[in-house]
Parts: C-alpha cells; structure tokens; sequence
C-alpha cells in the first residue's frame, strides 16, 4: 500500500493521456514528496540517484521528468515500457 505513486503534468487531468516526451512531475502517493534527482550517481547501481523531496507535491526543478516512450506510439500507454529521463540533468 506504501509504493504508489501519481503521476501530474501540466494542463493534465486524471485519466487523460500523457503524450510522449511530456515533463511530469511524480508524487509518492503516502508521504506526498516528489521524485526527486540530482546529479549524483548513487554508490549501489551507479545510475543516477534519486530521492523523495517537497511537501505535498510541491517541490523544484529537480522533481521534473520526460517521459521516453520505448514504443513508436505518440502516448505512454501502459502495455508499453517507458524510460524517465531526469530533466535538469538529461540522464
């Protein structure tokens, strides 16, 4: 019950589709702090470290993703993979 989270995208309402290379913002549901990063590899998988950061959704540009689709479909459409990609830092 503790690992969902919401996805919100400007101009966006729930239920509506996010269209491919969108910035979202991304809220962890139960503590509502936001997906956060850094340029900071993190020491276990040497990717990118991220963190949980604002207070009730509301955070900085350090919570801001593109969404990647993996597909040729111009919306995430949950059957597809995605890949998140840190806006600030491009990784």
């Amino acid at each position: 019950m503790n690992s969902y989270w919401q996805v919100s995208a400007d101009d966006c309402e729930r239920g509506t589709p996010i269209k491919c290379d969108t910035i979202i913002r991304i809220l962890h549901v139960t503590t509502r702090r936001n997906l956060h990063s850094h340029d900071f590899s993190s020491p276990l998988s040497h990717n990118q470290e991220v963190s949980a950061y604002g207070e009730d959704g509301i955070g900085d540009e350090g919570d801001l993703w593109r969404v990647v689709c993996t597909s040729r479909n111009d919306y995430w459409l949950r059957k597809d993979g995605i890949r998140l990609q840190h806006f600030a830092t491009g990784k």
